[in-house]
């Protein structure tokens, strides 16, 4: 082992016996969904995360992935969203979309519909069970760029305007508009480039933004909760480039950082708590899913793989 693995072990041993929350456990998402202050932990992380499963998804590039009951579902830069069956990992199904152009983002609703933007048509579309595709809403000088299902019912989507000034995320409930994440507390931006959204079990809003080199995390009300620009590691990682964006049953924030191959975890208050890298042989980590059992999905970009890792004891 070199000395910059050996330091990024260290670091990553220093972080675990920090004093700090670890995971938390939620109620069911049905119920009134506490305060994260308010969270009793209990799951601690694994010293070094440790790779289950690795299998290739012929997406390369590999742009977007989402785990729902313990299936995979993945996405590139052709017109499809593929299904892939956790035990045999082939590619079972493919629903494409009604353009024929890449689905920029898609998420699975409590409902078991998918749902995806379409930044060049500007389109939030669903894609129903009899093989059709129909228009939710068209943006108009806004192109959506990432999407979320939320437990309230809303779809959350995080776009920019088309002269690039402005970005939001904008709650939807069908096509009326029933939120609106923008400015912060002091009347500035909260987001430039708002790439990747996903919503956490505390109802807080997540978001990768890709220009800014930062991940913002605002509550249900719009409230800036904190910026994360990854200096909690800077001893190891100076630089922060975040892409994908995912949150487990314990709240914790997960945060693929392509660049530097690993994934920043942290707890609901924007604390550092723990890395998957080192051990795991991360290739530009670009998405991320979790499964039913916290289990963390990376989806590596040009390798157009995807490994699953076990980072909880």
């Amino acid at each position: 082992m070199d000395l910059i693995e050996t330091l990024k072990s260290l670091w990553s041993w220093l972080i675990h016996k920090k004093k700090c929350p670890r995971s938390a456990s939620f109620p069911d998402a049905s119920s009134n969904l506490p305060d994260a202050s308010n969270i009793s932990y209990s799951r601690a992380f694994l010293n070094q995360p440790n790779v289950e499963e690795e299998f290739s998804t012929n997406c390369q590039p590999l742009w977007r992935m989402r785990v729902w009951k313990n299936y995979i579902f993945v996405s590139g830069d052709d017109n499809s969203i593929k299904r892939i069956d956790p035990a045999t990992h082939i590619c079972e199904d493919e629903k494409e979309t009604i353009s024929g152009n890449s689905p920029d983002d898609f998420d699975v609703t409590v409902s078991g519909r998918f749902i995806y933007v379409d930044w060049q048509e500007r389109k939030v579309c669903r894609l129903l069970g009899n093989s059709t595709t129909e228009e939710i809403l068209k943006l108009r000088g806004w192109k959506p760029w990432g999407i979320c299902s939320s437990i309230s019912g809303d779809i959350l989507v995080a776009m920019r305007s088309d002269d690039t000034k402005q970005a939001r995320v904008v709650g939807f409930r069908e096509a009326k508009k029933t939120r609106e994440y923008k400015l912060d507390q002091k009347g500035y931006p909260l987001y430039d480039s708002p790439a990747f959204v996903a919503e956490n079990r505390n109802q807080d809003v997540c978001v990768s933004d890709v220009h800014h080199n930062r991940v913002t995390v605002v509550d249900v009300r719009g409230t800036l909760k904190f910026h994360y620009h990854g200096k909690q590691a800077a001893a190891m990682y100076p630089t922060f480039y975040p892409k994908g964006i995912a949150t487990n049953s314990q709240a914790n924030i997960l945060i693929a950082d392509q660049e530097n191959n690993c994934v920043h975890i942290l707890d609901p208050i924007g604390q550092l708590v723990s890395f998957v890298s080192t051990g795991c042989s991360l290739m530009e980590p670009y998405c991320l899913g979790v499964g039913s059992e916290d289990e963390l999905y990376v989806g590596e970009y040009h390798q157009g793989k995807v490994k699953k890792i076990r980072y909880l004891q």
